[in-house]
């Protein structure tokens, strides 16, 4: 029986194959997408679960209540928790910590690059399933091992056992193993590198191990076998009950230690702070609803042309049921056709999800999981249920009818679907296709805005040249002074958009004593930086320049929100007034204009400007417009290396730093596929009604030319119908896209305002669509000969 069912299905499919080739395709598109979701959704529930013994290692988290009986949910634990675990109960055989925030700029001696990682106790090597490639575990304090992919960006292939990475501020560390790469496995505690604990309190002295207050470390324990997890909650309890003979507890009011299983750590249902590298449940219920939308606008298109093409399935099953088929037989056929498009899609699909992870580079997406095998299985029961879900609908409706009515031609497409539902659906791909349109174009358009503002501050030909350690500033300031090309040197800790020194500062004590002291931002910089910078002052003057003396340090630059701050008055009324920063006595003198100094979506914050040559670390020069850019890095380099002739020389071009930093493509290139997607599957659709429609209506086009009627008015009767539906879809898709971007502009305190230019993009893709499915099929339909339509006649 299923053998002729299927042999039915494949020969109606082969039938309609322009209709069947719409049906493959759009739904191939829209499984493509919903592949690479079940990939990402699988490997959130994935993480972690390769360890060796997942069924009794545990994590440790906190829950901190607060003297207002607020509580909060930490995945972390207080450093002395493992020690006394390990040391009190007996139940525990091994205990691991880490801790996060270990990262900086290491050093070779012949490459600088940037990496991070963790503080790791030696459990870290017995309990996880990192293996040692090479090497042996870091203990002693300054030993670190590196993963394989860090190995070979600092050493290549060389061996880098024994050797060190040397960070200014850090120190230097030696090398003593290398893990094995974890290949498709996925974890929240990997890392670039990781370093002995016995490093953190050399680094860190003042969190030590009676730091109970202090929640920053990662906590997991492996039980013995054979001890209950309500034993491991007595234990917990013990230690809780300890802390409150002991420890005193200023800020907060009590804590309770809780455990989770390791593999049960990713997806967080319990949206817990401090748990960085763990999908929340809420990224994965996006995902599904993701998933959700995109094969409901394919699904649309199958039901959609079914139930148009509905008058020649009507007869077939008229015929069918006056030889005796069964309603349930009818379904059945129905749902063997859609199951096996389903599965022809699932082919295209595949093919699609290849190409994207050949385009898409996204560091946050993961491509390969654990279990292949439950992968295809996911593939294939979604398959099965997408075919499913397709032909239900159709079935249901095609088996419905009464033989007698359907012969006699009583019944036609409208009986078996109304009209208004079909459109309705029309209306609803082209509404989603251009939500998604308008929303990722101001997405991009923001993102642009962020890549090349030069509003906010100069970043337009600025060279900025990385300062060797120990090394002289004004020696290389004075050679690059010297360089033809260069109009102006200037000095800072940091360029803007990096990390600024948190400060503390607040109104002159003697004036205002038990004032509460302000959180603001610093830039170690001087006067050159800032004019490089061209930041507009409201009042004041710059920096003075360096004169080798104390004078510099004893003025400052703000922002006017630092005034305000403050509680100083207007700007001009501030220059001039003595405040104190960490303590310090500093005059004030100039204010500038508010600007984005950090991140766009931060609000405006008071920042501080002052001269501190002791934290200079950037030569920033501004270059004359159109200065030969590689003659003078080539000559800056044979300077540098008579200066520093066994330091790397390294330089960045400010405006192209900071347009890579936030023109990162790969996230917008998803985007653009999703949108290519949605399109492609609406225009698909589009293009599968309108054909069936004007083939349906060649008669009476015939008839209409033979009567005089042109080519236009044949192509406007046909056409508006459907051109009626792209301009509701526009109507609502455009305002609703625009008002989503809003909501995600409201994100950034300094954003750009939604242009012109992205509503009629959108506007003239919808037109392409409209004239490649509607005006390409209606013209070609309007210049048939009527003889031919007519002469059965």
């Amino acid at each position: 029986m299923f053998r002729n069912y299927f042999r039915i299905a494949w020969r109606n499919l082969w039938k309609h194959r322009l209709f069947s080739l719409i049906n493959i395709v759009g739904l191939g598109l829209a499984m493509a997408f919903c592949l690479l979701i079940i990939i990402q959704v699988q490997s959130s529930f994935e993480k972690d679960t390769f360890h060796p013994y997942p069924d009794r290692t545990y994590r440790i988290r906190t829950d901190v209540t607060n003297k207002d009986g607020k509580t909060f949910a930490l995945a972390t634990s207080p450093l002395p928790l493992g020690d006394k675990l390990q040391q009190e109960q007996s139940g525990i055989e091994k205990t691991a910590q880490l801790i996060r925030g270990f990262g900086g700029n290491f050093n070779t001696g012949e490459k600088s690059l940037p990496a991070g990682g963790l503080y790791v106790s030696p459990g870290y090597f017995d309990m996880f399933a990192f293996p040692l490639e090479k090497g042996k575990p870091a203990e002693a304090p300054y030993t670190m091992v590196l993963s394989h992919e860090t190995a070979a960006r600092f050493f290549g292939t060389a061996d880098p056992i024994g050797k060190t990475l040397e960070d200014k501020k850090l120190g230097t560390f030696t090398v003593t193993g290398v893990f094995a790469p974890i290949k498709e496995k996925t974890s929240n505690l990997s890392a670039d590198l990781v370093v002995s604990m016995a490093t953190y309190p050399l680094l860190h002295p003042g969190n030590g191990q009676q730091e109970w207050l202090n929640y920053e470390t990662y906590t997991f324990v492996l039980l013995r076998k054979g001890v209950s997890t309500a034993q491991l909650d007595h234990m917990l309890a013990t230690v809780v009950a300890d802390n409150k003979k002991t420890v005193d507890f200023k800020e907060i009011r009590d804590h309770q230690f809780h455990y989770q299983l390791i593999g049960k750590l990713s997806p967080d249902f319990k949206g817990l702070f401090k748990n960085p590298g763990v999908e929340p449940f809420t990224k994965v219920l996006v995902n599904i609803i993701m998933l959700l939308v995109i094969i409901s606008l394919a699904l649309f298109n199958y039901i959609n042309l079914t139930l148009t093409r509905s008058l020649s399935r009507a007869r077939e099953v008229g015929v069918r049921k006056v030889a005796g088929a069964a309603r349930w037989q009818l379904v059945m056929q129905f749902l063997l056709e859609s199951v096996l498009l389903s599965f022809l899609a699932l082919g295209i699909g595949y093919l699609g999800l290849q190409a994207m992870k050949s385009f898409i580079f996204a560091g946050w997406l993961t491509w390969e999981v654990q279990n292949p095998l439950y992968l295809w299985l996911a593939f294939i029961g979604f398959t099965l249920l997408t075919g499913i879900s397709a032909g239900l609908a159709p079935a249901r409706l095609l088996s419905a009818g009464k033989p007698v009515a359907i012969l006699k031609g009583m019944l036609g497409p409208a009986s078996f679907g109304k009209t208004g539902l079909r459109k309705g659906l029309i209306v609803t791909q082209f509404v989603v296709s251009l939500v998604f349109m308008v929303f990722t174009a101001i997405m991009y358009s923001q993102f642009r805005y962020m890549a090349t503002d030069n509003e906010n501050f100069n970043r337009r030909n600025l060279l900025h040249i990385p300062l060797a350690e120990n090394t002289d500033y004004r020696l290389l300031s004075n050679e690059a002074g010297k360089q033809a090309g260069v109009n102006r040197v200037g000095l800072t800790g940091a360029p803007f958009n990096e990390s600024a020194t948190q400060v503390i500062i607040s109104r002159y004590a003697r004036a205002h004593a038990g004032m509460e002291p302000l959180r603001a931002f610093k830039y170690a910089v001087d006067a050159g930086f800032i004019q490089n910078m061209q930041l507009h002052f409201v009042a004041g003057t710059n920096l003075p320049p360096d004169s080798r003396d104390t004078l510099p340090g004893r003025f400052v630059v703000v922002n006017e929100k630092a005034v305000q701050a403050l509680g100083l008055g207007d700007a001009r009324s501030s220059i001039g007034q003595t405040m104190l920063l960490d303590s310090n006595e500093v005059i004030i003198a100039g204010v500038v204009k508010n600007f984005n100094f950090m991140r766009y979506e931060l609000p405006v914050l008071p920042l501080v400007l002052r001269y501190e040559p002791q934290a200079f670390k950037t030569l920033s020069l501004q270059v004359q417009d159109g200065a030969p850019g590689e003659r003078l890095t080539a000559s800056l380099q044979a300077a540098w290396k008579r200066l520093y002739p066994y330091a790397p020389f390294e330089y960045s071009w400010y405006e192209q730093q900071l347009y890579e930093s936030y023109m990162e493509n790969e996230d917008l290139k998803l985007f653009g596929v999703i949108i290519f997607i949605v399109f492609v599957i609406a225009s698909l659709g589009l293009l599968g009604v309108v054909t069936h429609s004007t083939e349906k209506r060649a008669k009476e086009v015939g008839i209409r030319k033979v009567m005089g009627a042109g080519v236009g008015q044949i192509m406007g009767l046909l056409s508006w119908s459907f051109v009626k539906l792209i301009l509701i879809a526009t109507l609502i898709g455009l305002p609703l896209g625009g008002f989503l971007g809003s909501l995600f502009l409201h994100i950034f305190t300094y954003h750009a305002a939604p242009q012109v230019w992205i509503y009629l993009v959108c506007l003239g893709c919808l037109g392409m669509v409209g004239t490649l499915t509607i005006g390409i099929q209606t013209y070609r339909t309007a210049m048939i000969n009527p003889g031919r339509t007519l002469r059965m006649e």
